[in-house]
């Protein structure tokens, strides 16, 4: 394993039903907000990353998603799922022929959107990751909704960081749910714990059958997570960020980084 880099996987792939009919002709990572494709929203903050190879995987209009993420200029990959979306256990197995299982993955949903003060968080979370010889790191937040609306990623108390339970359901009665951001950080021996050509969950059919025998933590991170599943959610959103894009230093600092990638060719959605 090469202690110094990691691996990013980002899952684009989804049909993005609850957010048609702008989903129809492009997939949601390639849709704008504020004039960026929302796949880009992620990059200001693994740019602070060792990256040694960088895979985009796709199954919806892959054709968009290549040419949005081919405007970069950057040495991206993509891991084209041709039968049928294999989810994020199935799309991480298929990409492991181009990743290797040399280093450390960080995987996560490519139109995630949040704002927070500390850029480096994921290096952190990296360091944290290998210290403690993890399986997985779980990039939560707290959010009220955590095991109510989203499944909760359940620690034993507000102190734990040991994962013991994935899902809406508590455990136990003094657990603790954690909102999950779509970001975790996989060892490579993740790998061969997933069956290939398969469509499966990397929570629900690979690491919650491993939480009694390995390392699942948390890395909990102070931000602003927007929901943008559907239209309503996209709009509230933008109401919100469009308040604070000018006015506070934490998002005027990453839209600074944004505004410097290539602008979407398509307008934002109404």
């Amino acid at each position: 394993m090469n202690d110094s880099k990691v691996n990013i996987l980002l899952f684009a792939a989804g049909l993005g039903t609850r957010l048609r009919p702008a989903t129809i002709e492009n997939p949601k990572p390639v849709i704008p907000l504020f004039g960026i494709p929302m796949g880009y929203y992620l990059l200001p903050y693994i740019i602070e990353m060792p990256v040694d190879k960088f895979v985009v995987n796709t199954f919806y209009l892959p054709e968009k998603i290549h040419e949005c993420y081919d405007r970069l200029r950057h040495s991206i990959q993509f891991s084209d799922e041709t039968d049928f979306i294999k989810g994020s256990g199935g799309g991480l197995k298929q990409a492991e022929a181009i990743l290797g299982n040399q280093n450390p993955v960080l995987a996560g949903n490519a139109d995630e959107v949040f704002f927070t003060p500390d850029s480096q968080f994921l290096k952190k979370a990296l360091d944290k990751h290998k210290a403690e010889n993890a399986l997985a790191t779980l990039i939560v937040m707290n959010h009220p909704e955590a095991g109510k609306k989203f499944g909760g990623i359940w620690t034993e108390s507000h102190g734990s960081e040991k994962v013991i339970s994935i899902g809406k359901d508590a455990p136990t009665t003094n657990a603790r749910p954690w909102h999950f951001i779509g970001l975790q950080i996989l060892s490579p021996e993740v790998f061969s714990m997933i069956e290939p050509e398969k469509e499966l969950n990397i929570f629900y059919d690979v690491l919650i059958h491993k939480l009694p025998t390995h390392k699942v933590q948390i890395y909990p991170v102070e931000m602003d997570w927007y929901e943008l599943g559907n239209l309503t959610d996209y709009q509230h959103a933008k109401a919100e960020i469009a308040a604070q894009k000018d006015v506070n230093p934490i998002y005027k600092k990453h839209f600074t980084k944004l505004n410097a990638l290539p602008q979407s060719k398509l307008g934002d959605l109404a």
